[in-house]
């Protein structure tokens, strides 16, 4: 079974349940550059990857209504989407993702 997506509103700092928060900016560029910044719940900074992922280890570029990951050192890690509402809101949504794994063998 699937998990739900959670979805929180609004501008700054946004909540991501079980995991910390997220904050999702545009620049004044053509067309709007957008970007982020996450922290988890222990104030470190996240580490993000896909497909519409570019940056770090800070603040990363990603696109709009496209899925990322998101992880913490534990390996926590949630999936989010995050979209721009009118006004300069954002809407995110996250649920429970698993990080990929890239390297073989033991660590």
């Amino acid at each position: 079974m699937a998990d739900e997506w959670q979805v929180e509103q609004g501008t700054g700092w946004i909540p991501l349940a079980g995991f910390g928060q997220i904050n999702p900016r545009r620049d004044n560029e053509e067309g709007g550059r957008t970007y982020f910044t996450a922290q988890t719940a222990n104030g470190e900074y996240a580490k993000a990857t896909g497909d519409s992922i570019a940056g770090g280890p800070e603040t990363w570029d990603y696109g709009l209504d496209q899925p990322f990951l998101l992880v913490d050192s534990s390996g926590n890690c949630v999936e989010v989407m995050i979209a721009l509402l009118e006004g300069g809101r954002y809407a995110v949504k996250s649920k429970p993702g698993s990080w990929p794994i890239t390297e073989a063998g033991a660590s």
